[in-house]
């Protein structure tokens, strides 16, 4: 059996040589220090077996192993790992290498693999084995976790169409509706009835905008950004201006604030939105009083919203927090609607502001949501 040994390292080459050297159906044809020198050696001295090292330099064991399995396929290659190089083992096993064996291994262990790899046999040393097992065995953990995510994936996708499709289907069946009623009966409708349904129109249009900002709002999170145009204002003034504009939802005197005058830090225009989704939520969960309150520490300041509502179990509150398209009641009876986005919005929002949301919340007692922000 002629064997061209191949390693960057003078002291493993000799230590392999003079072991060989000593078998009397071996011969030692050749050394090199590098892959390229290994491709050009094998060319000239047409060996058995080639002995290699995986790290080297101008040329990996991996690269002069593609090489010379394309250009001598009969050559057979034996690659030598050092432990904690077993990623290695995957780029032999692409370039064609025949046997794989750590080094520092027995004597008995590097003959009969030479022998195993010259009779056409693959070999495989046991610690390279017991290393292949475990990164096998990780391989294994990360596939089924990307299998997981896949699959996650999948359900967000159902979940997204299943309730976006849901959600727009009544305010288009209410735009829908008023357009054949005004198409066909114009002529025996009054003034006021014809205000009546375009006004119902108009806010099913403004309720589609607001569906359709979410999604955007939920895209350009996931892209990894939400353009925020942080400003010094006024907390009370985002306040009065969220239960402002949702004082058609609600009757007079049903909502409450107690006011603190503070300055915060952030995005103006999605802060108010945050409060808007916060108050219309307890607003849509709660037949009973909505307290708002601002208040303020020394370096934070607070807007809470406090419901009588039915409240949210652990597990529910973690899902509208972290997954987009998550419904508190996911059943076709809801009495509720919405996408199931508006706490995964005010979360990131508040979040990106230098800020949090926090959640005091039980099925018994009703929910508390607190937005708090830095000071100006």
């Amino acid at each position: 059996m002629r064997v061209l040994i191949v390693d960057d390292n003078v002291h493993v080459r000799g230590g392999l040589r003079q072991l060989l050297d000593f078998q009397e159906h071996i011969q030692v044809v050749g050394e090199c220090a590098d892959g390229r020198e290994a491709v050009t050696e094998v060319e000239r001295l047409t060996p058995d077996v080639v002995v290699m090292d995986m790290r080297m330099p101008e040329m990996t064991g991996a690269e002069a192993t593609a090489v010379i399995k394309q250009d001598h396929p009969d050559v057979k290659v034996l690659a030598l790992t050092a432990f904690g190089e077993m990623e290695l083992v995957s780029e032999m096993v692409k370039a064609g290498a025949d046997g794989y064996l750590l080094k520092g291994g027995s004597a008995d262990e590097l003959l009969r693999s030479l022998d195993a790899v010259h009779a056409g046999e693959a070999a495989l040393g046991r610690e390279v084995t017991r290393g292949v097992m475990h990164n096998l065995a990780q391989l294994y953990r990360e596939e089924q976790e990307r299998a997981r995510s896949l699959a996650d994936l999948d359900r967000m996708k159902t979940e997204f169409v299943s309730v976006v499709s849901h959600e727009l289907r009544t305010p288009l069946t209410t735009i829908s509706g008023g357009v054949t009623t005004l198409q066909y009966k114009w002529d025996d409708l009054d003034e006021t009835t014809k205000l009546e349904l375009l006004a119902s129109m108009s806010n099913q249009c403004d309720r589609l905008s607001l569906m359709i900002d979410k999604i955007l709002t939920v895209s350009g999170i996931q892209r990894g950004g939400l353009g925020l145009q942080p400003t010094d204002f006024t907390l009370n003034t985002v306040a009065r201006e969220a239960v402002a504009l949702l004082d058609h939802k609600t009757d007079p005197g049903r909502v409450s604030i107690t006011e603190s005058d503070v300055q915060v830090s952030g995005d103006q225009d999605r802060i108010r939105e945050v409060a808007v989704s916060l108050i219309d939520n307890a607003l849509s969960f709660t037949q009973g009083r909505v307290d708002v309150e601002v208040s303020s520490g020394v370096r934070k300041a607070r807007l809470t919203v406090r419901d009588q509502g039915p409240g949210l179990d652990a597990e529910t509150l973690d899902a509208l927090l972290n997954k987009p398209f998550t419904q508190g009641d996911s059943s076709s009876t809801r009495r509720v609607g919405g996408l199931g986005l508006s706490l995964f919005i005010a979360r990131q929002v508040l979040e990106a502001s230098g800020g949090r949301l926090d959640v005091e919340t039980s099925p018994e007692a009703g929910s508390t949501f607190t937005m708090v922000l830095p000071r100006a």
